[in-house]
Parts: structure tokens; sequence; C-alpha cells
């Protein structure tokens, strides 16, 4: 299936692991210029993926959480096509665990980025009549999950955004669609069960164990299985998929919608 993404210059973030870098390789190898952003590593993750897929591939480091940071960063790349939203998830911790300063930090880290990333790269995106701004959540924004009380709250505004700048801006050739992926193999995943198996006085093996069993497929996802349906969503073949949040969870949410 041709995607229709050679040559499209999409924006990564958090490419340097995880569900980010897997995304950055589907877009590579579709044949699409990919700008990779997070804290760290970015340089030699990019080098990474284009020798691999031939592909262009550049490597940006910048906090997203930070204003400053996103201004310079679309200084450097300019317009894209498609913007992946995507961020480090906020701390683990119940209200109690939680001070005003944690609140602030993870609302820049989950929220703001999305706001300011979307202020900078939507004008061009308009400006072309095409675009594809596609929003990493979680699965908690349907179920939420114990102790991730930061998460399970602020990440329901990223989804009221997308869904109101769809209405707005939806008859301009832009999709917003946002993905909740379900427990995926990275290295936040092995945070929270750590976290988890802490806090109940278990075994590591034991909290991940009760996350598999719950899901319909019986194991965690892997970041590359994320990644394809973020490809999906990027492509001319979604052109009428908008303003709507996709699971990819493994059937770990029992809803029949």
């Amino acid at each position: 299936m041709d995607l229709g993404l050679n040559g499209k210059i999409v924006f990564v973030g958090g490419g340097s692991k995880g569900i980010g870098k897997a995304v950055a390789e589907e877009f590579a190898k579709e044949g699409a210029v990919v700008h990779i952003v997070s804290r760290h590593n970015t340089d030699e993750v990019a080098k990474e993926i284009s020798s691999k897929y031939g592909s262009k591939v550049t490597g940006h480091n910048a906090d997203l959480s930070i204003e400053k940071d996103v201004k310079r960063l679309f200084k450097e790349i300019g317009n894209v096509d498609v913007l992946f939203i995507n961020t480090g998830g906020p701390k683990p911790g119940d209200l109690e665990d939680l001070t005003d300063e944690d609140w602030h930090i993870a609302y820049d880290l989950t929220m703001m980025s999305a706001v300011r990333l979307i202020n900078a790269f939507l004008p061009g995106m308009i400006s072309k009549k095409w675009g594809r701004v596609i929003a990493s959540t979680s699965v908690s924004v349907y179920e939420p999950i114990p102790r991730l009380l930061l998460s399970n709250s602020i990440r329901m505004a990223v989804i009221g955004l997308m869904r109101s700048l769809s209405q707005e801006h939806g008859a301009k050739g832009i999709t917003f669609n946002c993905i909740a992926p379900g427990y995926t193999l990275t290295e936040r995943i092995k945070t929270l069960f750590e976290d988890t198996a802490k806090k109940r006085g278990i075994t590591f093996e034991e909290a991940s164990k009760s996350i598999v069993e719950k899901t319909d497929i019986k194991r965690l996802a892997k970041p590359e299985e994320i990644a394809a349906i973020v490809a999906f969503l990027a492509s001319e073949r979604a052109s009428y998929i908008t303003g709507t949040t996709i699971r990819v969870d493994g059937g770990y949410v029992a809803s029949t919608l």
C-alpha cells in the first residue's frame, strides 16, 4: 500500500527512543524527510535511521516543555507536513504524592508542548491546505491507570484540544487525531512496572503479568505496532479520519466502543 508519504516533511517528538523512534523509522521507510526531536542523542539516532533506510533524517536536541526551545525548533526546521506530538509521560504518583510544581511540570510537558507546537507549525499547513497533526496520548484516557493521576488528567485536555482544532480547521485539508497506546515495550513501561511493584509489594514480573493478562492478545505492544497506525493516519489513505482518538491497546480496555 502506497501511503503517499514519500518526500513529506515530518516532525517526530520524542524521536530518540521508544515509540518516537519507531515512528521516525516508519516514516523513514516510506521515504519521508524526518526531523527527530528529543532532549538527548538525536544526532546518533538520526544517523542510525538514515543509514538503515536511506532517507534524510535530522536530529534536534530540545525540551518540548520549554517555549523557547519550541520557537527555536520552528526556526531550524521550517514548515512541516506531519506533526507527531509525543513527549515522555508525567511522573507517577497518587494525589498526596504530587506537589503544585509536579502539576505545573506535567502541564508544560503534556499540554503546553502540544499547544506551542501546533501554534508554530499549523500556519504552514493552512497555507499549503494539507497537513496531519497526530498526538500521542495514552490508553489512560479511556481507563484511568492507578498512580498515574497526572497522565490520567492532563492527557484528556490534549484530546479536547485536538477535537476542537479538527472542527476549526478540518475543512482546510488538515486532520487532527490522537492515538492512545496501551502498554508498550519501552523504558517508560519498565519504570511504571517498577513503581507498581514497589507500591503493591509484589515483584516486577508479577506487576508485568497482571497487565499482560488484562489484554485480549496476552502480550505487550511492540513500538513498531504503534508506529504503523501513526504512519497510516498521516497518509493520503486516512484523509477522512479526523477528530478521533484511536486505541492501540491489544484489547486492554474492556469496552465495546
